[in-house]
């Protein structure tokens, strides 16, 4: 078996092309010093500072081809000279009392100290799992938060095929869709299964009106009646070249029931915001009791102490008072 090459990874290719290059290129007029290490080879300097080719190859971006990769290695290294140049200025020009960032260096370490502690800690216990019930519970006590800005429609629907005229038991078939007996709706799921026609006559989603035009031809200027209608509406769309729709569309639908604007939304419809919500609160609390705990278990170690401070005399006291 052929051991793979660099050739099979892009991104060894490019290192490759760079350890290459780097024998070929001569840094500051001269050429490379040899060495053991390829890696250690010195490509470019500033106020003392060393860039290697083990610096250039860590920085490699995933794609790089071999041709690309010497004016990639030039930017590499005008950008690490300006900011050492920078760096030098701001570490010989500023005053001492300026450079002094031992307390913001400290804070910043201790904040990324406890941001991955606590990511670890939430990954190990915060529980992700959210009910159907918790999410109504929250529904139910922020209604305000979800109420809709437009309306929204179940509907039982099939579509037929485009430029298929309707069957000629057309009626049966919209006597069937407005049935309530179970059998007649599977009987004519079958049908359309069978037909491989686009229905649902299940009528659990919640659409807007936009939304289930996307998947039932809605005339637009038909909206009103339609969306207002108690009966099966049998659509007979006509093809519109001119207005991108070359071919004719036929349907039938049924909008079963209706929620108007400025009520409040269905649960499914806004599942996935309560859940965000309702992790967040469940992520801070979490956070809360593991650090109370913390600090308890602090106190039971004896990893903590506390000075109290020393008691002042009121000077308007009594005791005080000048005979």
């Amino acid at each position: 078996m052929r051991r793979p090459g660099p050739e099979s990874n892009p991104r060894a290719l490019a290192g490759w092309a760079l350890l290459g290059l780097i024998g070929l290129w001569g840094w500051s007029g001269c050429k490379a010093p040899e060495t053991a290490d390829p890696g250690a080879v010195v490509v470019a300097t500033a106020y003392g500072d060393a860039l290697t080719v083990a610096n250039l190859l860590a920085e490699v971006p995933p794609g790089l081809t071999a041709r690309d990769s010497a004016g990639w290695a030039d930017r590499v290294i005008a950008d690490w000279q300006q900011r050492r140049t920078l760096v030098h200025l701001a570490k010989t020009e500023l005053p001492e009392m300026e450079l002094d960032f031992e307390r913001e260096v400290a804070k910043y370490r201790e904040t990324l100290y406890l941001h991955a502690y606590e990511d670890r800690y939430l990954r190990d216990h915060l529980d992700t799992a959210i009910s159907v019930a918790e999410l109504q519970a929250f529904l139910d006590e922020q209604p305000d938060l979800f109420r809709l800005v437009e309306p929204l429609y179940r509907a039982r629907w099939m579509v037929f095929p485009d430029e298929a005229a309707f069957p000629r038991d057309i009626r049966g078939l919209q006597k069937q869709l407005a049935s309530k007996d179970p059998e007649e709706l599977s009987s004519l799921a079958s049908r359309c299964a069978d037909a491989g026609l686009p229905f649902d006559l299940d009528a659990e989603r919640w659409w807007t009106w936009e939304e289930l035009g996307s998947v039932v031809p809605l005339d637009p200027r038909k909206a009103a009646r339609q969306q207002s209608s108690r009966r099966v509406t049998k659509i007979d769309w006509p093809a519109d070249t001119a207005a991108g729709r070359p071919l004719d569309q036929r349907a039938l639908l049924l909008v079963t029931e209706r929620l108007a604007s400025g009520t409040v939304s269905p649960v499914e419809r806004v599942a996935d915001r309560i859940s965000e919500l309702l992790l967040h609160r469940r992520r801070n609390r979490t956070l809360a009791n593991m650090r109370q705990q913390a600090v308890q278990a602090a106190w039971a170690e004896d990893a903590l102490s506390k000075t109290a401070p020393a008691s002042t005399t009121d000077p308007n006291s009594a005791s005080n008072d000048t005979p």
